[in-house]
């Protein structure tokens, strides 16, 4: 493909984020280059019969979002999240039921211990009250203002300084929590790991929804309404723009590919936009070297139960203590409404951050080894239920936020002439950022464009 192919939009990178601004540039003449062999990013799934063994992202936003609009129009399923969000193993006992408020006084841990996360508790729960009138949406507020107010709360500290110092037990169950990040609580900002506790202990905040099928089913969907103009394996090397439009060069099958077009959407991770991206403004090169990404190692269990389980009820549990510092009941969705017990289950497991680099040196057959151990030592008597285990290893999972995250907010979503940025790594709803970044890259395109 030559310079003398005049598309509408080059789209780099295939994640979530570069499908949905695709997906809206659809009825135009839009291609989508994407470096792997696989569309998805961290979205990944895999079927196994009724139920799926899920390895990335599995919630998704509710009603109003972007990512609603995109799941109704490709015809996905996506029912809230049933089952319990805050339960804790810790010490050997597991709590599952009551207020938050009431695990310092259930849970094993010495005196000094409960005096502190009751003290940790009611800061938190101060901090969480503030923030959830902070993070409110105003109608008809451009999304971008909310985000920016959301990431200035409480973003002059980090969260170990907002909470103080804590027991070892104490620790480990927060951190084992905020970790689901990507980052520690020395390195997150104080008000971004209150907004966690905000998710955890509202279902309706935000991230909410599971896709039937696993989140692979709603990427396939993407793909195949773009058919042919997903090329797979196109590793780009640079994106430069003039005032005309934008030159994008790629490798692809060791063969050397450019390709003009009117508009680039970058919807890579931060990193390597970073990279690719030629004549980027100062500040705005600086705020991408500035976002930092950590490590997950996920272990997603197959299950043969045909009766009841103890992890019915759950669909998250912190695990402090344990190898994999979260566990989450993907089969759970499945129960809601079910007259006749469906056989068989799936769980996900997972070590991320510090949890992960305690592990990133075993070989994927001890990880499994240690997440089955683990696993038995949660449920007595429930480990042959257990008939795979899938490790997946992601060195660079998600981008977290550091203490004055807000900073580099401006830097990072300024107007870029014909190249716009997309992509979780601007903001801090994960999912639905990418998707709601995409979509505005998209609508920006196509005011350029016409039409």
């Amino acid at each position: 493909m030559g310079t003398t192919d005049m598309l509408d939009a080059i789209v780099i990178g295939g994640g979530i984020a570069g499908l949905a601004a695709a997906w809206d540039l659809r009825d135009r003449n839009v291609l989508v280059l994407e470096a792997t062999n696989r569309v998805g990013g961290r979205i990944k799934s895999e079927p196994r019969g009724d139920v799926w063994l899920n390895f990335g992202a599995h919630v998704f936003s509710g009603a109003g979002s972007v990512s609603d609009r995109l799941l109704a129009e490709t015809g996905m399923s996506a029912p809230l999240v049933p089952g319990r969000l805050a339960a804790v193993s810790l010490n050997g006992k597991l709590v599952a039921s009551g207020g938050v408020e009431t695990f310092p006084f259930r849970l094993p841990m010495p005196l000094r211990s409960r005096v502190a996360l009751v003290r940790a508790g009611v800061a938190l729960r101060i901090a969480v009250a503030q923030y959830a009138k902070i993070a409110a949406p105003v109608p008809g507020e451009d999304p971008a203002v909310r985000q920016l107010r959301m990431l200035a709360f409480m973003d002059d500290r980090s969260f170990s300084q907002f909470a103080g110092r804590l027991p070892e037990d104490v620790d480990l169950l927060l951190r084992s929590t905020l970790t689901r990040s990507s980052g520690e609580p020395e390195q997150l900002p104080a008000g971004y790991g209150v907004g966690y506790f905000h998710l955890v202990w509202n279902r309706t905040a935000g991230l909410s929804r599971n896709i039937l099928g696993g989140p692979t089913r709603f990427i396939e969907a993407l793909a195949l309404g773009l058919g042919d103009r997903i090329h797979r394996g196109a590793v780009v090397s640079s994106v430069r723009q003039d005032d005309d439009g934008v030159t994008v060069s790629w490798i692809e099958d060791g063969v050397a590919h450019e390709a003009r077009a009117a508009a680039a959407v970058v919807a890579t991770p931060a990193y390597v936009t970073r990279q690719i991206v030629a004549g980027l403004p100062d500040d705005t090169a600086a705020a991408l070297d500035a976002i930092p990404y950590g490590p997950y190692i996920v272990g997603s269990l197959l299950t043969g139960e045909t009766g009841p389980k103890p992890w019915d009820g759950l669909y998250a549990l912190a695990t402090p203590k344990r190898s994999f510092s979260m566990l989450f009941n993907m089969g759970n969705v499945l129960r809601a409404g079910e007259t006749a017990r469906r056989p068989g289950g799936s769980l996900m497991a997972y070590a991320a951050a510090g949890f992960a680099r305690a592990l990133w040196a075993l070989d994927d057959t001890a990880i499994e080894a240690r997440f089955r151990e683990d696993f038995a030592a949660l449920f007595p008597g429930t480990d042959t239920e257990v008939r795979e285990v899938v490790v997946q290893r992601w060195e660079q999972g998600v981008p977290h936020p550091t203490v004055g995250r807000s900073k580099l907010q401006a830097p990072l979503t300024r107007p870029l002439g014909r190249v716009h940025l997309a992509g979780d790594y601007l903001g801090s709803w994960y999912t639905e950022t990418a998707a709601q970044t995409a979509t505005t890259a998209a609508a920006r395109i196509r005011e350029l464009i016409g039409g």
